[in-house]
Formats: C-alpha cells, sequence, structure tokens
C-alpha cells in the first residue's frame, strides 16, 4: 500500500486486531473467512497483522474490511468510516499555499450538489423541449415495405420479389480497441483509455454493461476480477480474472482475448 500516513496505519492496525479477536471468538478459521468474502489468505492475514505494505490502495482495503465484518455480522458501516481512504498529497513549500488549497477544495465540494441541481434541471427542461418539437413536426409516417411489396405482388403475381437485407454491424476502425464490461458480483473499477482515465468508481451486478473505444491501448484495475467480465471488440466476454483478485489488464489493437 503506498501513501498511506501514520494515521491510517494506526487505523488499520487497531482494525485488523478487532477483526481477528472476533473471528477467534466466533472460532472461525481464517479460511473459512476466505471462501465466504473471495478475499485471498494472503491479503486477509496482512490484514490482521496490519501489514499495510502487502495490501492493495485503500478504496480496496474498504471493501475488504466491509466483506470481512459482514462475515462475523459486525457493524461495517462504523468499521468502514474509522479508516479514512484520502491519500494525503505531499506538503508544499508554503503554509499559506496549503492553507489556499484546503480552502479550494471545501468550496469546490459545497458548489457540487448546486451544480448538481442546476445539471439536473437543464437536462429535464431541454428533454421537454425536443419533446414538444418532435409532437409538433412529428413526420407521418410512410408506407410499410411489406405493404407495398404486398400490392407489387397483387399487380404482378409471376415476378419475384427482392427484398434488401441489412448490412452487417461491424466495428468501428478509428477506434480498433472496442470492450464491454458486465460485473456479475461488487467490485471496484477503474479503465483508462489512451493514458487518461474514463472512469473510477463501484460497480454491482445491477449496473448495465458498460463499453469504451481506444485508438492505442485500454487499462481496466478491478478490485476483484473474478466478477468483472470483459468482451473485446464484440467477442465472448470473459472474467477479468480470480475472484478478489487486485488485477489490471491492457488491451491493444493486437491483443487477442
Amino acid at each position: 500500500m503506498n501513501h498511506l500516513t501514520t494515521a491510517q496505519e494506526e487505523q488499520l492496525r487497531n482494525i485488523g486486531t478487532y477483526l481477528r479477536n472476533c473471528r477467534e471468538e466466533q472460532e472461525k478459521s481464517i479460511e473459512e473467512i476466505a471462501l465466504k468474502t473471495f478475499i485471498s489468505l494472503r491479503s486477509l492475514r496482512a490484514l490482521e497483522a496490519g501489514r499495510c505494505e502487502e495490501l492493495p490502495e485503500p478504496v480496496f482495503v474498504q471493501g475488504f474490511i466491509r466483506r470481512y465484518a459482514e462475515t462475523l455480522n459486525l457493524d461495517s458501516t462504523t468499521l468502514i468510516q474509522s479508516f479514512a481512504t484520502e491519500v494525503v498529497s505531499p506538503p508544499s513549500d508554503s503554509p499559506d499555499s496549503q492553507a489556499e488549497i484546503s480552502e479550494s477544495a471545501r468550496i469546490s465540494r459545497s458548489r457540487q450538489p448546486f451544480l448538481l441541481y442546476i445539471g439536473i434541471g437543464g437536462i429535464v427542461a431541454i428533454g421537454g423541449l425536443v419533446y414538444l418539437l418532435n409532437q409538433v413536426f412529428k413526420p407521418q409516417p410512410s408506407i410499410p415495405a411489406q405493404e407495398s411489396v404486398t400490392i407489387e405482388q397483387q399487380l404482378n403475381p409471376n415476378q419475384p420479389v427482392v427484398t434488401s437485407t441489412p448490412a452487417p454491424t461491424v466495428s468501428d476502425p478509428t477506434f480498433p480497441v472496442q470492450i464491454t464490461v458486465e460485473t456479475k458480483g461488487e467490485s471496484w473499477v477503474r479503465v483508462s483509455v489512451d493514458g487518461k482515465t474514463e472512469f473510477e468508481g463501484i460497480l454491482t451486478e445491477d449496473d448495465s454493461p458498460k463499453s469504451w473505444n481506444a485508438k492505442n491501448e485500454l487499462t481496466i484495475r478491478s478490485g476483484n476480477a473474478g466478477a468483472v467480465w470483459v468482451s473485446l471488440n464484440q467477442k465472448t466476454a470473459k472474467p477479468l480474472g480470480e475472484m478478489g483478485e487486485v488485477k489490471d489488464v491492457t488491451f491493444t489493437p493486437t491483443q487477442d482475448w
């Protein structure tokens, strides 16, 4: 684990000790916890012992804590809240600069709900306007193709009818790397397209499949690789890795999945 503060390391050691004691009081083995949480034994032992250097980023560790606590019927919400996941940036040379950064962050967080409400209101207004315009200028329905063919058959019963076949769907050559991601469980996922992060967050099995396109490369990092199924260029989807495994996979135009 990188960039942990001293306070975060102390919090993690306390949480790990608490979970281990609760597990032993309930007479459950660590192997049983691994089977129920899909967390590797190596990660569970590191969590209980507070070995921060053997654990992934704080956001993954927070998920480990939640699953471990729920398996023991503990208050997972309180435990998660007691472990901060924010990563502390290196201090600036000037105390005034640091104070300005903190103030800017506070103002930005306070404006987020306001900007969200404005955005939603604007979308609703635009959607209503588009609907009204479509109703006013809605074109008259054309004669269905099947009806035209029927008339032609009636006039020329001996003439064969030729129907057109729609062209098959092909991949966009502009983006040779095209993936679709479907989650069959809960996992933290980060997607980088041509070096730029396009998505980062928690996906569950209730979320609809998501797609991304890239010109050169596309990288997926998952905190629970077995729950993330990926289809490359419309091929059969496969899991990114094993359940509970933290894994990175990079897709390129020459790679076969």
